[in-house]
């Protein structure tokens, strides 16, 4: 059973009972465009732990961009057809046996959607038998917004794996490990011509680096301040820095 709700001046069909599957969101009224197919985003997409790619072979994102490339061909008439054609889709329940998170540790997402369980529930469907889940949720625009990806298939184990939950963790992109690479480098003392420092960075990208990455934003008055402070210091010397004065005063 379906209600209407008006948001922003656009009218949505959800469902009244949120464990419903067969009456997920049906498609918007797009009287003038015959046919609508499925789309994906990844704006609220993340590594985490449990849920990342630290021993995950080529293989498998091949199975992931296939199973993407055949579902974005599907005609999207709400979850039924899903659910009929073998996708193993369904709704997160997060009362499964041996579930390793909950639904409020997914924080990076907004909160117009986290804390509507009822219009945005998270769900899943696997990318081939024995390969893993596609976790996400479908927004108000009918795009199915990916906020994981479960290679192993931890965040709803299986009773054939005797409901293991098996490690791996988020790995760096080459962009990530560049700018490790470039940071210990630039860290070197150069007073010559034949200088060290030189030849490495011609030599850069040479290895992925499995270190430790954080990503922050700063106000504008922060980061004027950075900016200067910067000039002088590097990064790791500045969070350094603060994390000591932060640790002796608190």
């Amino acid at each position: 059973m379906l209600r209407r709700n008006s948001e922003n001046g656009k009218i949505r069909l959800v469902p009244v009972e949120p464990t419903s599957q067969h009456s997920r969101l049906l498609p918007k009224d797009n009287s003038q465009i015959k046919k609508i197919y499925w789309s994906f985003g990844f704006k609220f997409y993340k590594q985490i732990d449990l849920f990342g790619f630290s021993n995950i072979e080529l293989e498998w994102f091949t199975s992931v961009f296939e199973r993407l490339r055949d579902t974005s061909k599907m005609e999207y008439t709400g979850m039924t057809g899903v659910l009929e054609n073998g996708y193993r889709y369904h709704i997160i329940n997060w009362d499964s046996k041996k579930c390793p998170l909950i639904r409020d540790q997914f924080d990076w997402i907004d909160s117009n959607y986290l804390h509507n369980e009822i219009e945005y529930p998270f769900c899943q469907f696997h990318v081939s038998k024995g390969k893993g889940r596609i976790i996400g949720f479908w927004d108000e625009n009918n795009i199915f917004q990916i906020i994981l990806l479960d290679p192993l298939h931890n965040l709803q184990p299986s009773s054939k794996v005797n409901y293991e939950i098996r490690d791996t963790f988020p790995i760096m992109s080459e962009y990530d490990s560049l700018l490790v690479d470039v940071q210990k480098i630039l860290q070197k003392p150069c007073n010559h011509d034949d200088c060290s420092t030189v030849k490495e960075l011609q030599s850069l990208p040479n290895r992925l680096n499995d270190s430790n990455i954080i990503l922050a934003h700063l106000d504008d008055s922060y980061f004027e301040e950075y900016s200067k402070i910067s000039k002088e210091k590097t990064i790791s010397q500045i969070l350094e820095a603060g994390i000591l004065h932060y640790s002796e005063n608190r």
